[in-house]
């Protein structure tokens, strides 16, 4: 599904460029293909994004798929194929049952590892208008996440001691590969979640105005940055923006002294790079953040958003299902004694200058 996606971005590129020919001929070929297999073989079983465990229903995999088809199926309109119709056929169809992963509280990857950083990166990638980075699912998802993967790494419970914004996110708890630490990929795409959800808000500002947050309709948001009664839409996306500024502030401390080689991992314990070097997947994903970033505002929030801070209390008490028993590894939980202060207040850093 992935590789059609990208042959239909490309495809879209030729035609642009003057070459339409190419496009029917070469590339769509190979998105047909490609899709034969998904359209019949969507709801099969098969392995999670991190090619560990197996199951059927997948929310990364479901979301892609939708957004993948999608595309495709835009791209056989453009070039005079008919099978767009049937591709939008099934997108509904994944659609229809993808819904069932918001369980209430945040939404699950799947029933074998409900807590996972594969459905932040699903939403902030591959969402159209369903759990886009601007939902209360998406807020809530964060929220929770937040607060397990804070629990989760000695490093994140030092650097909030130390008064440092953002966070650093990682796979799932008790991820036990290569000593199961935070992930750049996966921290960048928590900070791209913040900046896209930052883009909606103020596109939905073109045509509402400033608008007053209610206590119902963006209680997550409201909850997750810290906003009091009386907010803005105004800022409630300086928020955003100041919060992903907070984690790829918090990233590019622990990254800034390599010389601008990112690996895969941040040892839990020490703050340095770890494991798979100069992985392509945390370059591709900290420039596409940086990429969203550059169309937003670099001031900072406005008087009155607040520092923001996860809060105890909610769905966010508990994260992973103690009966879900998601992986292998260690089980005893770090000492709990900050993750009720996250900070999601921007230094500056990122804001004001993009980092070298």
């Amino acid at each position: 599904a992935l590789r059609a996606m990208a042959m239909a971005k490309w495809g879209q590129i030729l035609i642009d460029s003057g070459h339409e020919s190419d496009a029917k001929t070469t590339i769509w070929p190979l998105i047909k293909f490609d899709l034969e297999w998904v359209t019949e073989n969507w709801d099969s079983t098969g392995c999670d994004l991190w090619e560990e465990v197996r199951s059927d229903d997948f929310f990364f995999n479901r979301m892609a798929f939708i957004y993948c088809l999608n595309a495709a199926a835009d791209f056989a309109d453009q070039i005079g194929e008919s099978l767009g119709a049937s591709y939008r056929s099934v997108a509904d169809d994944v659609r229809a049952v993808i819904t069932k992963h918001w369980n209430g509280n945040y939404l699950y990857e799947s029933e074998n590892r409900p807590d996972d950083g594969a459905t932040i990166h699903a939403i902030t990638t591959f969402s159209l208008d369903l759990y886009t980075p601007d939902s209360e699912e998406a807020a809530a998802t964060i929220r929770y996440l937040v607060k397990a993967f804070c629990n989760e790494y000695p490093i994140n419970q030092e650097d909030n001691d130390a008064g440092d914004p953002g966070i650093l996110i990682g796979r799932y708890p008790n991820d036990s590969y290569a000593g199961g630490n935070p992930w750049q990929l996966l921290t960048a795409i928590l900070a791209e979640c913040f900046y896209a959800g930052a883009t909606i808000t103020r596109k939905k500002m073109e045509t509402r105005g400033n608008y007053q947050l209610s206590s119902t309709e963006n209680a997550q948001w409201m909850a997750l940055l810290n906003l009091d009664a009386g907010a803005t839409a105004s800022d409630l996306a300086a928020a955003q923006v100041s919060a992903g500024d907070a984690v790829l502030t918090r990233l590019h401390n622990h990254v800034k002294a390599d010389g601008g080689k990112i690996d895969e991992q941040i040892d839990k314990y020490t703050g340095k790079q770890a494991s798979a070097e100069n992985l392509t997947w945390s370059y591709a994903n900290i420039l596409h953040a940086l990429h969203t970033r550059k169309g937003l505002s670099p001031d900072p929030p406005g008087p009155t958003t607040t520092t923001a801070k996860t809060t105890e209390g909610g769905p966010t008490n508990n994260p992973t299902d103690p009966t879900a028993n998601p992986t292998d590894g260690p089980t005893d939980a770090p000492p709990q004694t900050c993750c009720s202060s996250v900070l999601f207040e921007s230094s500056g850093a990122i804001g004001m200058s993009n980092p070298e």
